[in-house]
């Protein structure tokens, strides 16, 4: 799914004039930013805020609102420890989890995720045969993954398959804090620091 728009699309999904869209840009209703070429693109997560607030429907072109991210993991304490950080992100998500790699396999099919939070060594089918897996997939190789394993040489082998970013469990990398901004960074949106959590 696109992260970013240009003029021409909004103006496509609402069939306005490009004229009505550079009024709401104008105006400060629709915040962009500028290519070095001088073009306007309009990011996904400020676009859908601002349809929201026009109360205007959602273009069936934005998908849902909602950010998918599938969890692989085979240790369910580690699943539940990601959905907790995950809970503080500040968007809109929906989570699936999976306890192996056939099932995560079979789920990124069915779910089609923005982000697979992807454990190196599962039973069944390693986090390698996942990762070959989408990247080989035309329609799923938009599919962000995020290695997250104890094992840093295997984070490593599955960066150089294609998998977008790898964060060791043990080490610092895995502080909640740059879990998240690593998450959002990935999505496409803005990350807001959790000063206190209650």
């Amino acid at each position: 799914m696109k992260q970013e728009y240009k003029t021409s699309d909004i103006a496509r999904f609402y069939n306005l004039t490009h004229m009505a869209v550079f009024k709401w840009i104008k105006s400060g209703k629709l915040p962009v930013y500028e290519t070095g070429g001088g073009h306007y693109r309009i990011m996904r997560e400020d676009l859908i805020k601002f349809i929201k607030k026009t109360g205007k429907p959602l273009p069936k072109e934005l998908g849902s609102d909602k950010y998918r991210i599938l969890i692989a993991d085979d240790k369910k304490s580690v699943i539940e420890s990601v959905k907790e950080m995950l809970d503080d992100l500040g968007v809109n998500l929906e989570i699936e989890t999976a306890n192996g790699g056939f099932e995560a396999g079979m789920k990124v099919i069915k779910f089609h995720p923005h982000i697979v939070i992807l454990d190196a060594i599962m039973p069944g089918c390693d986090g390698d045969g996942v990762v070959k897996m989408i990247r080989g997939n035309e329609e799923l190789k938009d599919i962000k993954i995020l290695v997250f394993t104890a094992y840093p040489g295997e984070g490593r082998k599955l960066l150089k398959l294609g998998a977008d970013s790898a964060i060791n469990k043990a080490s610092k990398e895995a502080d909640p804090d740059n879990f998240r901004k690593e998450v959002c960074k990935l999505l496409g949106v803005q990350y807001t620091k959790v000063l206190v959590k209650t």
